[in-house]
């Protein structure tokens, strides 16, 4: 049913990546609530604290993508581990804001390092297998890491049961053994050795920065990735303030698209192995387009058909995700010239980091506007992200969009 990859010599990278998404499960919905109720710093304060240090982080891939053929993904994929359980350790004691704020600079620091080495490391853990492997790889590894942060974050909820401070502590120190046990984990994993070697023997000064086809992919691929996040931007804010439906029935729409994902990549990748990569991207852009008029026009409907209206259009929303995620990271694989694969992979980390920063934004200035226009703008931006793709694959090579 699951059509896995072969998993032997791998072991030890998959479990890492699942203990790492249990970790940020637990804290990653408690952060915030950990800086105001334990660090005691205002909410406004330590908002604003995140999202500088988040900024700030945005120069990582660049910088990755520099060193990542000399030291290997491998290693800094460990690096970023051992920097996030810093990061996150010294929250522990941090109680003013100056120390908050270089905790969570370097914890920031070590997530997006971690985003810039991952797909290298799973691209060269699929290079072990026959070449249809590389799609499976990464659904399945989306897979393990969808499983794991759902996990993690029924585990921060049932924290949240015990009184004062204990929850946030317990799940902010849970994360940082968790990020120990994954580099520890990873430091017996072989995933990245024939690949390094590859990229050590390509001219090391070629294509620092990526070529202008790869950059057109990486800004497609921040449009596919701005409709995979606005879900998750604004669906609470559309539910309860756009329809007027309770607020309870958040929580598991979102649980329904968690599942959706953490079970439905491999099996999407199995139904759709001979229809080649960009054909369907296209089709995942197709049915974000169309999801986000159907998701729009529930403003229209009746009070009765709102809560089973939602349901729906998650299952819709998901459809799309699971045709997109493995066969996008694929595709930025293989279309890396020979040799700078790591790097290349680096640079397409932002296209996930511009579409997180891009979608809370878009969707605030649009819903006050009007609550169905978000889903509006998400179906012009899917279209954009067709064509857009159907232009860049011309010029990037025919093998990497093979089926």
């Amino acid at each position: 049913m699951f059509d896995l990859p072969e998993l032997r010599r791998h072991i030890p990278l998959v479990v890492a990546l699942g203990v790492d998404s249990i970790g940020t499960g637990i804290s990653g919905p408690l952060l915030l609530l950990f800086l105001t109720r334990v660090a005691d710093i205002p909410l406004q304060q330590a908002g604003l604290t995140l999202s500088a240090t988040f900024a700030v982080a945005l120069v990582v891939p660049a910088l990755v993508g520099q060193i990542v053929p000399r030291l290997g993904g491998r290693n800094i994929l460990i690096a970023a581990q051992v920097l996030q359980a810093a990061g996150l350790g010294g929250l522990l004691i941090a109680r003013d804001l100056p120390t908050v704020a270089v905790c969570t600079l370097v914890a920031a620091i070590g997530q997006r390092a971690f985003w810039s080495s991952v797909f290298s490391v799973i691209a060269d853990a699929s290079d072990s297998g026959p070449a249809e492997d590389k799609d499976r790889w990464f659904a399945f590894t989306n897979m393990v890491q969808a499983t794991g942060y759902a996990l993690g974050a029924l585990t921060a909820g049932a924290l949240l049961l015990i009184p004062g401070d204990l929850p946030y502590l317990l799940a902010i120190g849970t994360n940082a053994v968790c990020f120990v046990v994954s580099a520890v984990l990873l430091l017996g994993d072989r995933s990245a050795r024939q690949s390094a070697a590859a990229d050590a023997a390509a001219p090391v000064r070629a294509h620092r920065i990526p070529t202008l086809p790869y950059l057109g992919l990486i800004g497609v691929g921040a449009l596919f990735a701005f409709c995979s996040t606005i879900l998750g931007s604004g669906l609470g804010v559309y539910v309860v303030d756009g329809l007027a439906a309770p607020a309870a029935v958040v929580g598991p729409l979102l649980a329904i698209n968690t599942i959706l994902n953490a079970l439905g990549q491999a099996p999407a990748v199995r139904l759709t192995r001979r229809r080649s990569r960009v054909t369907v991207m296209v089709v995942a852009g197709i049915v974000w387009s169309v999801w986000g008029v159907y998701t729009a026009a529930l403003g229209l409907a009746p009070a009765s058909l709102i809560i089973p209206g939602l349901a729906l259009s998650v299952l819709v929303y998901s459809v799309a995700e699971l045709l997109h995620g493995p066969r996008s990271l694929a595709y930025a694989a293989d279309a890396a010239p020979p040799g700078q694969r790591s790097t290349y992979l680096s640079w397409f980390q932002y296209s996930f980091a511009l579409a997180n920063i891009a979608a809370p934004g878009v969707f605030a200035a649009t819903f006050g506007v009007d609550p169905g226009l978000p889903w509006i703008v998400t179906s012009v931006v899917a279209l954009v992200a067709c064509v857009g793709l159907a232009l860049v694959a011309r010029a990037l090579p025919r093998e990497a969009a093979r089926p």
